[in-house]
């Protein structure tokens, strides 16, 4: 016999035991995938929820908050984009 038969002649023989479960374990597999990717999108969703109520929560208080004049408004960027002349009347 040459090498094919002989792995035919091996491979008809009555000893599938190595492929029961496989489907089995297969779909498992897939229904695990399935739900990481649920869980990876409702993760997603939360984030881009949680970023936007933030995002509006800070735009309604950002106005309501007054800083005021500080010592350090001289490094600020409003200053820093201004002509000079302006920055000698600004103070």
């Amino acid at each position: 016999m040459t090498d094919l038969e002989t792995l035919i002649a091996r491979g008809s023989m009555p000893g599938h035991d190595a492929l029961e479960g496989v489907e089995a374990r297969v779909w498992s597999r897939v229904s695990a995938a399935q739900a990481r990717r649920r869980e990876r999108k409702l993760r997603v969703a939360a984030l881009c929820l949680a970023a936007g109520i933030g995002g509006v929560a800070g735009g309604l208080s950002a106005p309501a908050v007054d800083p005021g004049r500080s010592e350090l408004s001289v490094f600020s960027p409003r200053l820093a984009a201004a002509p000079l002349d302006m920055r000698r009347m600004l103070g």
